[in-house]
């Protein structure tokens, strides 16, 4: 377009250049002036047809050209306007995120497995202080509290498993029975808990079981620590991939309402089983 401009201004400059130099035409006027001068009349360059009013509308229509054509140069620089990088130069960086704002309490992870298990109780906010789980280079401001979750069901379970090992065993059934007043109950419970040649290797199996459960996790795991699970927040804390009935994996199955069942019914053995612990070798003979 800059080309453009300037061949127009350069033919326009050289037209008026040749009319400066050259003149209106020189034979007509030589012609024309005895009869003028015969005449007693004053030769006049615009009542000159031929060379007179050819200075003026060449002047004029250059002026035109000229303009229009920075106009139209003008439009077409504004539409093809480009940025233009010189050696060394790069796009600029976008501008950095801000900053994640640190979780104040364990509802700001927006946990998708919890829904009725959740009562918002954790007075000391254990969930969002680290130091124990997040040990690894690969934890996450959500790992300690997804390690409490997992702690918590399988405690639950371990809990739930004792407390139906006490109806297994009269010691124990007797000792529970007398704790809640049934009349003619006895508690004849040692100091072994009623722990006889079934339930003793029944215990030792469910917790081979489940160290097997842990290390098989475990091995999956590539953050280098033992004590701590992985944040996956597509896992349901807990989930060892045992599930023989299909309570979970069925047609129909909700596996967050059977997992806030599960964690329910585990706080629920958790405090059975203590009360009874505790009433049986502590408070018996307050």
């Amino acid at each position: 377009m800059m080309r453009a401009v300037c061949t127009t201004m350069a033919a326009c400059l050289l037209a008026h250049a040749t009319w400066c130099f050259v003149g209106p035409s020189t034979p007509s006027l030589l012609h024309k002036a005895p009869s003028s001068a015969a005449s007693g009349s004053i030769i006049s360059p615009a009542s000159d047809s031929s060379g007179g009013q050819t200075p003026s509308l060449l002047t004029a229509a250059s002026a035109l050209a000229l303009a229009a054509a920075m106009a139209r140069g003008r439009k077409s620089s504004a539409k093809t306007k480009m940025v233009r990088h010189f050696f060394g130069d790069s796009a600029p960086a976008p501008p950095p995120p801000p900053p994640k704002k640190a979780a104040e309490t364990y509802k700001d992870f927006v946990d998708p497995w919890l829904g009725s298990a959740d009562f918002g109780f954790d007075p000391l906010n254990l969930a969002v202080s680290g130091g124990i789980f997040d040990t690894a280079a690969t934890a996450v401001p959500e790992t300690t509290y997804y390690n409490y979750r997992e702690s918590e069901v399988k405690h639950g379970r371990f809990a739930m498993i004792a407390f139906l090992a006490i109806f297994a065993e009269s010691a124990d059934r007797g000792a529970l029975l007398k704790q809640i007043g049934v009349a003619g109950a006895q508690d004849n419970l040692d100091g072994t808990l009623g722990l006889d040649e079934v339930q003793l290797p029944v215990l030792v199996v469910g917790i081979g079981a489940q160290a097997l459960a842990e290390y098989s996790l475990q091995r999956k795991e590539d953050d280098g620590n033992f004590l701590s699970v992985e944040y996956n927040r597509d896992r349901q804390p807990g989930d060892l991939g045992f599930d023989p009935l299909g309570l979970v994996a069925g047609p129909g199955a909700d596996k967050v309402a059977t997992h806030n069942l599960e964690v329910n019914v585990g706080r629920l053995a958790m405090i059975g089983v203590t009360a009874f612990l505790f009433k049986e070798f502590v408070a018996k003979d307050l």
